[in-house]
């Protein structure tokens, strides 16, 4: 589990996504539904406890391939819940963090389809591409960020 330093808002919420992503398939993508929904950047209240491990987890715990059991498709909440959790600091560590994790669920897609084949591939990709560039959007954002903070602390000097 994930420790919290006690400086993170909603540590009750936190304390029950961990829990619901130990749980069975409808717990885990209702946990990263949850994560999905929370982890978005609030520059207003402290950050929520770190979930990069929960999510991982989740996604460790599936093959990195959880999947809708009706459609057989990938499950969105997977690909959407590293990107919440990636791009809610705008840390570029959790950047590269979202990006690896994306990647191990392309190959995954990438494995199912070898061995298997199966309808939803295409549109599993695009959704793990999307994400992909949601992360590296945040990326650029967190460098003209960080560029025009320099800029301005170099101008008061």
């Amino acid at each position: 589990m994930t420790e919290t330093t006690g400086a993170e808002s909603f540590p009750e919420l936190f304390g029950v996504i961990q829990d619901y992503a130990q749980g069975d398939h409808n717990h885990q993508v209702k946990a990263l539904r949850v994560i999905s929904a929370a982890y978005l950047p609030l520059f207003e209240v402290p950050p929520m406890p770190d979930a990069k491990k929960v999510v991982e987890d989740v996604l460790r715990a599936n093959d990195f391939l959880l999947t809708d059991p009706e459609t057989g498709g990938l499950e969105p909440a997977a690909v959407d819940a590293v990107v919440s959790v990636a791009t809610s600091r705008l840390d570029p560590e959790d950047l590269k963090w979202g990006a690896g994790c994306l990647l191990d669920v392309m190959d995954a897609l990438r494995r199912r389809a070898q061995t298997e084949g199966y309808e939803t591939y295409v549109l599993d990709a695009d959704d793990v591409l999307d994400g992909l560039e949601s992360i590296l959007a945040a990326d650029i954002v967190e460098d003209a960020i960080e560029d025009v903070i320099e800029d301005a602390l170099e101008g008061e000097v």
